[in-house]
C-alpha cells in the first residue's frame, strides 16, 4: 500500500515535468497535496513571476478545482518585513492555479497557500523559494507548518554574519542578526522586526536606509495645547564592508524637521521646556537637528569568545540610555515623542562622540563613551564638537526574544547631571506572522542640590497583518515646566492608536494613523492645563517594508 502510494506521488508530480530547468516541491496539509512547478530561468528579482500550482486530494490524488485559494508571501530571516500579496487565478489544466508573484530582492522566501472556502476544511500548505543572486531560483523545499526562527546558532563565529541572506543588511557590530542592532551601539532582541530598503552598493560597501516620515495634524488639548499641521521624521543612511578581518560601517541619520516645523517644533503638552532665541518654549517638542547622525565603525573578533569595537564622529549617540524611540519596534509608530525623552535617551544626538565595547559570546556587551553633554541648539548644522561628559552600558541578550540594559552618565550641560537607566525589551514572532515588541525601562536623573526625578515608562506595538497597534504609558517627576508654580510634578500620561497599512510599493509602506493621548496630573496644574486634557492626532507615516 506504501509502495503503491509513493508510486501515484512521483507520477502526479511528473506532470509536465520535462524540461531539466524546471525544479519541484511537495507539499501535503490533509486533506490536500499540492506540487509547485517552477522554471528557475523565469524567476527574476524585481520583476512579476507566474508559479503554478497543481493541488490534489493528498490521498486519491485527484486534482481539485474551484477552490477558495489566496496566497501571503513573507521573508521569515527578514523579521517585520511587508511584501506584497501574490495573485492567485485559475490555472491551465483541472488542479492549476496560477500565482503572480515578485520577488523584491535575493533570499529565502515562505509562499503560503491559504484554502478556506473548501470543503472538507481550510489547510495552509507553505513552500520555501530561495532566490539566487542573479534572479535564479536556486532551492525549493516543503515548509509545511514552518514557523518563522531566530538567526541560526552557527552563523555567530563567522565575522560580521548576520541571518540575513541575498542582499538583506548584515550587522555592524558582531555575528548576530542585524535586527538586534538599535540606534547608535544599543541593542534589542535578535527577533525585533526590521523595516529596511535596500539599496544599490557603492563600490565595496553594501548601503540600506531606514527610518520614518510622518506628516499630519495634530491637536495636543487643554488649556495650553497648540494645534495644527506637523511632521516627523528620522531618515539613517548605513554603508558597511569587511575590511581588515572585521566589519567598518559609516552611519549618516538626518531630519527634516528643523526645516518643516521650524526651531518651536511639534505642539506636545508637559514635554521640557527650550529656549528659542532667548525664549523659553514649553509643551512642544523641540525640532531634532538636520544633522542627527554622523559617525563611523569598525568591529572585530578578538578571540572565539571576544569581540570589539570602535564608534564615533561629530555627530553620534553615546553608550547612555538605550535604544531611540523612533528606532525601537516598540514605539516606531508612536507620532510622538516621549515626555520622558530627557530621562532615558535624550543624550542620542551628540555634537560629539566616542565609543569603545567588548562583547562576550554574542550575549554580554560593556562599552563606555565619551561625549558632548551639551544641547545640541545648532539645528541646522555641526558643532561646536566636544568631549566633556562620560558614561557607560551593560547589556545582555539571554535569548533571541530578550534584550536587558543599564546604564550610568555624567552629563556636563548647562545644569550638570547624573543619569541611571535600566530597561528590558521583549519582541516575538507570534502565529500567521503577526509580531509583538515591547519596552519598559526606568530613568532617573540627579542633580546636586535637587530631589531626584524619576521617569517610568512601558510600550508596546502589536503588528497585525496591515495594522500597527501601538500603547505608550509613561510617569515622570517634571520640573522643567514653564509658567506654572516652582515645583516638581507627577505626570502620567497614555497614549494609544493604530497605523493602518494602505500601500506596500518599491519596498516602501504607507501608513494612515490615528492616535489619543490622556493625562493624570496634580489639581495644582488645572489652572494652567484644564482638568482633563486630551491629544488628538491623525498622520500619514511612509517607512521601508
Amino acid at each position: 500500500m506504501q509502495l503503491t502510494y509513493q508510486i501515484r506521488l512521483l507520477l502526479a508530480a511528473a506532470i509536465g515535468l520535462t524540461i531539466p530547468s524546471f525544479a519541484q516541491q511537495t507539499v501535503t496539509a490533509d486533506p490536500y497535496m499540492a506540487v509547485l512547478r517552477t522554471d528557475l530561468k523565469a524567476v527574476t528579482v524585481g520583476k512579476v513571476t507566474t508559479l503554478d500550482f497543481l493541488v490534489m486530494q493528498s490521498t486519491s490524488m485527484a486534482p481539485i478545482s474551484g477552490l477558495g485559494i489566496t496566497a501571503t508571501l513573507s521573508m521569515p530571516t527578514m523579521v517585520g518585513m511587508t511584501l506584497e500579496s501574490p495573485k492567485v487565478a485559475p490555472g491551465a489544466g483541472a488542479g492549476h492555479y496560477s500565482v503572480k508573484v515578485t520577488f523584491p530582492q535575493s533570499g529565502d522566501y515562505r509562499l503560503d497557500l491559504n484554502i478556506k472556502s473548501a470543503a472538507p476544511k481550510p489547510a495552509i500548505l507553505s513552500f520555501k523559494i530561495t532566490v539566487g543572486g542573479k534572479g535564479g531560483a536556486g532551492d525549493m523545499k516543503g515548509m509545511a507548518g514552518m514557523e518563522a526562527k531566530p538567526p541560526m546558532p552557527d552563523m555567530k563565529d563567522k565575522p560580521g554574519m548576520a541571518a540575513m541572506s541575498g542582499m538583506q543588511m548584515k550587522a555592524f557590530y558582531g555575528g548576530w542578526s542585524a535586527n538586534r542592532e538599535g540606534s547608535g551601539t544599543s541593542w534589542q532582541p535578535d527577533s525585533s522586526p526590521m523595516f529596511m530598503k535596500m539599496l544599490p552598493k557603492i563600490g565595496d560597501f553594501e548601503v540600506a536606509a531606514m527610518g520614518t516620515i510622518q506628516a499630519g495634524y495634530v491637536d495636543a488639548g487643554g488649556k495650553r495645547g497648540d494645534k495644527g499641521l506637523f511632521s516627523d521624521s528620522m531618515v539613517m543612511i548605513m554603508a558597511r564592508k569587511e575590511l581588515g578581518g572585521g566589519t567598518f560601517g559609516l552611519h549618516f541619520m538626518s531630519s527634516l524637521d528643523p526645516i518643516l516645523n521650524g526651531k518651536r517644533g511639534v505642539p506636545n503638552l508637559f514635554q521640557n521646556s527650550f529656549d528659542v532665541n532667548g525664549v523659553p518654549v514649553g509643551d512642544r517638542k523641540d525640532p531634532h537637528n538636520t544633522f542627527a547622525e554622523v559617525a563611523a565603525s569598525y568591529s572585530r573578533p578578538l578571540s572565539k569568545n571576544w569581540s570589539g569595537f570602535l564608534y564615533g564622529g561629530p555627530v553620534g549617540e553615546p553608550a547612555l540610555g538605550n535604544v531611540m524611540y523612533y528606532h525601537r519596534p516598540s514605539g516606531m509608530e508612536v507620532p510622538e515623542a516621549p515626555i520622558s525623552h530627557d530621562w532615558f535617551d535624550g543624550t542620542h544626538i551628540s555634537f560629539g562622540v566616542a565609543t569603545v565595547g567588548l562583547v562576550y559570546q554574542d550575549k554580554w556587551k560593556l562599552e563606555g563613551s565619551t561625549f558632548n553633554g551639551h544641547d545640541p541648539v545648532n539645528v541646522y548644522g555641526i558643532g561646536p564638537v566636544a568631549l566633556n561628559s562620560a558614561s557607560g552600558r551593560l547589556s545582555y541578550n539571554p535569548t533571541p526574544d530578550w534584550s536587558f540594559s543599564t546604564s550610568y552618565g555624567y552629563i556636563n550641560s548647562d545644569v550638570n547631571e547624573h543619569r541611571l537607566t535600566v530597561s528590558a525589551a521583549y519582541s516575538r514572532t507570534l502565529s500567521h506572522g503577526d509580531k509583538f515588541a515591547a519596552t519598559a525601562y526606568f530613568g532617573q536623573n540627579i542633580v546636586q542640590g535637587s530631589p531626584r526625578s524619576n521617569a517610568w515608562v512601558v510600550e508596546a506595538t502589536y503588528f497585525h497583518v496591515r495594522d500597527a497597534f501601538f500603547t505608550r504609558f509613561e510617569r515622570v517627576d517634571k520640573d522643567g515646566l514653564v509658567n506654572v508654580p516652582p515645583g516638581t510634578y507627577t505626570i502620567n500620561k497614555l497614549v494609544f492608536g493604530d497605523v493602518h497599512n494602505f500601500l506596500t510599493k518599491d519596498q516602501l509602506v504607507y501608513g494612515l494613523g490615528a492616535y489619543a493621548g490622556v493625562y493624570s496630573f496634580p489639581s495644582s496644574l488645572n489652572a494652567s492645563y484644564g482638568s482633563s486634557p486630551l491629544t488628538f492626532g491623525v498622520f500619514l507615516r511612509i517607512r521601508p517594508s
